[in-house]
């Protein structure tokens, strides 16, 4: 049988915790708009939430992720 997937496409993953929607991977955390596009600024008030949800256990962490990982391309 022959194998018809072409590879993977990897991006950041998508969180939203307590209102705040960001993005979690290579370039580390970021808020995003609701819109799904980055924000100019990123302040206090995020890192403050964005530290609570980090705090958490990795398996919860996961149930607040909304998209974004790794997709098969085929």
């Amino acid at each position: 049988m022959i194998s018809t997937n072409k590879g993977f496409m990897c991006g950041s993953r998508i969180y939203e915790y307590k209102g705040w929607m960001f993005e979690y991977g290579y370039g580390g955390p970021w808020s995003l708009k609701k819109d799904g596009s980055l924000r100019k600024r990123t302040g206090r008030t995020f890192y403050k939430i964005f530290q609570e949800w980090y705090d958490l256990g990795r398996d919860v962490r996961e149930q607040y992720r909304v998209g974004g990982g790794c997709q098969r391309i085929r």
